[in-house]
């Protein structure tokens, strides 16, 4: 009696990559030849289907160059023969942020949409680990199923991840065994061997993609797939789709699981990617904080309450930028040169658009001779902005001028009734103003009673202090002290360089290499005021100028790094503004803090709450190298997105987003300089992990800049309002508005993702509840409005409003009617 053979749901589809190892262009040449393929093969029914990568930015640059094939494209979606979307294009969980993600699944499942798909499956394929709170995301949508790969370790098929429906593509994505030039003997013998390791962690019905990275689907599939189904005494391969698997194991997913992914024991994270190339995250953290909770939201306001027209086509158009560059192989900095070229290129367009929109708006409002503060954030501003001005501020501001340039007035550059002439260039003054008391979600002129008077700052050529916080240099060590409880850190922050003999994707230790530390040279004042003073330190550090597996090389390049240490009166954190020149190769560079104890635990900021990790603080990478064959060793470092809370310290960052634990040292990776996608000697990855291709731009010669902050507090909570300070949401304007009290949440936990409008002029509100409890928004506002009702993530009315419960790090979208 023969026993019952495993059911394979075999999925035909290709891992489309926009860009890679080839630039857009060159891969949008093969992507047109291998869709009119799949096309074809559609339309003569050799192929059931096709899965078309969870993604639509794939068939939007298809059609840009066939749009005759459209209503093609729509018959076999309409047939449920091609399916499209949730997402515009893959992209990672850890580097981009909420907003983001919830902008590239609404690009996603709009066009989607257009074209006929309903039916959506979360697909993160080749994401290189999961965040915790990626469920939440994907269920704020409504998708009931999700597909990962990378991190998942031992997990069997079918599981349950924070509730979310979801399958592990066990052996990976590509398995391209029909396309080979083989015997059905030889291509039966491959797969018996990937379908018993993915036997081993699955049911009785297993998940098959037949595919690989930017690979056309093979010709003669049926017959092939008859003919290989005869040697299979334990299996039979049905072609179908992913759709119909999850159908067949709907009654499967039982356990669950409550923690982020990012196991390394059966396939590799490649972690490397959190600093590689870091100057594209610098760009992209600064401008999705600036679209998400400056220019949209200050547009949104400003247009709702009759004050300037509505810019939300011009957001909409500079989000589609940004998000062009987060598919994964383009945020994670593992592409050639000129793929990140033309990623710098994007942010550019977003910058400037961005910055267009902002003096657009500064333009529209200007009142000579008045200032108002528009506070887009969740919590009560004290504390300075600055502004420009072509006028000298009244004494009555107690202002602090921090600067003098020439330039033309922004109404004589942006009211489209005047046009900038040679009589125009004057001076541009830039001030400071300490402000207190201005509520959260309001409008306010700034009136005598709403400047701040009383500083209490304190400098010299060797220290800075407030009430809250000081540092100081002695000895040549920089020192910071808690004046809230009286606790010193002494030689508390430095930089250290080690060679990095890795690539794009990994750190490469290098066994037997010795840190390399720096030392500081001098100290100075650089600007000395009652609203803000800065401490220049100069630091020098020799990091040999070339690292390979034999060594470090004995010639040294001399680099020197200045930080600023800038601190504001009100303020109770230090911000630090870090500037050098890279002159060497193959190392990281790190800012390095010593801490008061080994550090075993952190807390950092996700999606939608917080993660809280372990480490084991003496694990040491360089006992272990060289890795063994298809081993990726564990690394000592993680993500996180802008804040991190470790021993009552909080360090907020821009686009520094790997840190690194060892013994009581905390490290901020600030520069990861190698020259290869995939060093296929790389000592901690025993495997390539893509192609070989030098990348000389990786190496990061040149000019570069940090910027982050830390403080004292008691939990990482306490430190969101410092991070809303240190990246601005609220905006200091020469403008007369009228005063106006937004809206009122009352609950800490719910904050303010994001403000919009859609095409009515209605406000749109998404909040976010960061807390791991249900939490009850009771939601207030003055606004003039028709009618306050509850939408859904695409925006659309769903019922009236009426004060409910946000279930544990969910979202929830509020429509203001107009």
């Amino acid at each position: 009696m023969t026993s019952k053979k495993k059911k394979v749901y075999a999925y035909i589809h290709t891992h489309w990559d926009r860009e890679w190892y080839r630039e857009f262009e060159e891969f949008r040449l093969r992507l047109v030849e291998v869709f009119d393929d799949v096309l074809e093969k559609l339309e003569r029914n050799e192929i059931p289907s096709f899965y078309f990568d969870g993604q639509t930015c794939a068939l939007e640059d298809y059609l840009e160059i066939k749009p005759y094939n459209k209503d093609r494209v729509k018959k076999f979606i309409k047939e449920h023969r091609l399916f499209i979307g949730p997402y515009f294009c893959s992209t990672d969980s850890f580097l981009v942020d909420r907003e983001s993600l919830i902008k590239n699944l609404q690009l996603g499942i709009s066009d989607s949409l257009k074209f006929g798909c309903k039916d959506f499956i979360a697909y993160h394929a080749d994401t290189f680990g999961h965040s915790k709170f990626i469920p939440e995301i994907v269920k704020y949508f409504g998708i009931d199923y999700a597909m990962f790969w990378r991190g998942l370790g031992e997990l069997e098929s079918e599981f349950l991840f924070r509730n979310l429906k979801s399958t592990y593509l066990i052996e990976g994505y590509f398995h391209d065994y029909f396309s080979t030039n083989v015997s059905f003997e030889k291509k039966a013998e491959m797969l018996k061997r990937t379908l018993g390791r993915i036997s081993k962690y699955s049911s009785d019905e297993l998940l098959l993609p037949l595919g690989a990275d930017h690979l056309a689907v093979c010709d003669n599939l049926k017959e092939q797939v008859v003919n290989v189904n005869k040697l299979l005494e334990d299996y039979e391969i049905v072609v179908s789709s992913p759709f119909e698997y999850f159908d067949s194991v709907r009654n499967n997913f039982k356990k669950n699981f409550d923690y982020e992914f990012r196991d390394t024991k059966r396939n590799f994270i490649l972690p490397g990617v959190l600093s590689s190339r870091i100057d594209l995250k610098q760009q992209n953290s600064l401008l999705q904080w600036e679209l998400a909770r400056l220019t949209q939201p200050l547009q949104a306001v400003t247009s709702y309450l009759g004050l300037t027209k509505s810019f939300q086509n011009e957001v909409d158009y500079l989000y589609k930028e940004l998000i062009k560059n987060h598919p994964h192989d383009s945020i994670y900095g593992c592409s050639v040169d000129g793929v990140h070229r033309q990623n710098k290129v994007r942010f550019e367009t977003v910058e400037q658009g961005s910055r267009a929109l902002l003096n657009t708006i500064k333009s529209a409002l200007y009142q000579k001779g008045s200032l108002s503060v528009v506070n887009l954030s969740n919590y009560c501003l004290n504390g300075a902005l600055k502004f420009e001005t072509c006028e000298k501020l009244d004494k009555k501001y107690n202002a602090q001028l921090v600067s003098k340039r020439k330039g033309f007035p922004l109404k004589k550059v942006y009211d489209v009734n005047q046009i900038p002439v040679t009589e125009d260039y004057t001076d541009i003054y830039e001030y400071l103003v300490d402000l207190k008391n201005i509520k959260p979600f309001s409008l306010q002129k700034i009136t005598e009673e709403k400047i701040n008077l009383l500083s209490t700052l304190k400098s010299s050529d060797t220290s800075i202090e407030n009430d809250s916080i000081a540092l100081f240099v002695v000895d040549g060590k920089v020192c910071l002290k808690d004046k809230v409880k009286n606790v010193e850190y002494d030689d508390f922050i430095k930089f250290i360089d080690r060679a990095d003999i890795g690539d794009s994707y990994n750190f490469g230790a290098l066994k037997g290499d010795k840190p390399v530390y720096s030392k500081v040279l001098s100290t100075k004042i650089k600007e000395q005021g009652h609203i803000r003073s800065i401490l220049e330190i100069t630091f020098e550090i020799l990091i040999p100028l070339k690292s390979s597996f034999k060594g470090r090389a004995k010639s040294y390049g001399k680099h020197t790094l200045k930080l600023d240490a800038v601190l504001e009166n009100q303020n109770d954190y230090i911000e630090f503004n870090l500037s050098w020149q890279n002159k060497s190769e193959d190392h990281i560079l790190q800012v390095e803090f010593n801490m008061k104890a080994p550090v075993t635990e952190t807390v950092s900021d996700d999606l939608t709450g917080y993660t809280y990790r372990t480490f084991e603080p003496d694990y040491d990478i360089y006992s272990l190298v060289p890795a063994p064959r298809g081993i990726e060793l564990k690394h000592n470092t993680a993500p996180f997105q802008k804040l991190l809370f470790v021993q009552g310290i909080g360090f907020i960052t821009e686009g520094l987003q790997e840190y690194e634990v060892f013994k009581n040292k905390l490290r901020l990776t600030l520069l990861r300089a190698t020259g290869t996608i995939s060093n296929p000697y790389n000592p901690t990855r025993g495997t390539p992990a893509g192609p070989p291709l030098p990348t000389f731009d990786l190496q990061m010669r040149g000019e570069h800049s940090a910027r982050f902050a830390l403080g004292f507090k008691n939990s990482i909570v306490a430190f969101e309002k410092d991070v809303e300070k240190f990246y601005q949401t609220a905006i200091l304007l020469e403008a007369d508005l009228p005063p106006a009290s937004l809206f009122d949440i009352s609950n800490e936990h719910i904050r303010l993702s994001t403000l919009k409008l859609n095409a009515e002029n209605d406000l749109i509100c998404r909040f976010v509840n960061m807390s791991d409890n249900s939490q009850k928004i009771e939601f207030k506002t003055n606004l003039r409005n028709n009618g306050l009702f509850e939408a859904d993530s695409l925006e659309n009315v769903v019922k009236n409003y009426a004060d409910k419960k946000v279930s544990a790090n969910s979202l929830f979208t509020l429509l203001i009617k107009h």
